[in-house]
This record gives C-alpha cells, structure tokens and sequence, in this order.
C-alpha cells in the first residue's frame, strides 16, 4: 500500500504535469493564433534597404540620393540584360542535366521526377515574376 505521504507527493505532481501542460497548450496555441492572424510584414526591397542604408551612413544629399537611384536603376537593366543573354546557356545545362538523370530513373521515378520538374519551373517562374 501507497503511504499518504507519497500519494500526496503523487498527487501534487500530477497537478504539476497537469497545470503545466495546460499553460504549455495555451501559451503554445495562443502564439500560434498570434502568428497566423497578424499579416506577415513586407519587408523594403532591396533597392531601398541598400539606399537607406547608405543614408543612414554617409547621410546622402537629396541629390546624391537621386543620382544613386539612377545608378541602381541602369544597374538593374545592365544585370538584366546579362541575364538574358546567358540564360540559354543555363537553360541548356538544366535540361541536359535532367536528360541524364531521366536515363538513371526507372519509369514510375521519371514521372514522379517529370511532377517534381513541373513545380521547380513553376517555382522558378513566380520568383521571376515577383523581381522588379
């Protein structure tokens, strides 16, 4: 037989567990809500996360902040059209590079790869999409 002080001793561990686990599912549930509930903050682009930061060290004039805009924004173009005139290139070694791993794959794995392929270009072209 259990003496009373042990069940006692049971007793309030219990309650212990039990209030712990309570607050734990309360707190647990309530930053979750919290989470979900308040819209995720947009963040400043790039662009004018790099600008303030410039400002913020070197204390730009307005016309030094509109001349490095202007730069930025020829940058911008200049990346842009690199990236056009090598991404055939990439294009290329992508697709051949899912040529050679299609030769490896038995056929159940290629169309569960074909699946895969689908969403990365998908993927790919919502980051596209979503650049300035």
């Amino acid at each position: 037989m259990i003496s009373p002080a042990r069940m006692k001793a049971l007793s309030l561990m219990s309650v212990v567990f039990l209030l712990g686990a309570i607050v734990g599912a309360s707190l647990g549930t309530a930053i979750v809500s919290k989470k979900f509930a308040t819209p995720q903050k947009q963040g400043k682009p790039g662009r004018a996360k790099f600008i303030d930061r410039l400002d913020a060290r070197l204390h730009l004039s307005p016309e030094q902040t509109a001349q490095v805009k202007t730069i930025l924004d020829e940058t911008h173009q200049q990346f842009g059209a690199l990236h056009e005139t090598v991404k055939p290139q990439f294009d290329a070694i992508r697709n051949q590079t899912r040529d050679r791993i299609r030769v490896q794959l038995t056929e159940v794995q290629k169309q569960e790869f074909e699946a895969m392929i689908k969403e990365e270009d998908a993927c790919r072209a919502k980051k596209r999409m979503r650049s300035p």
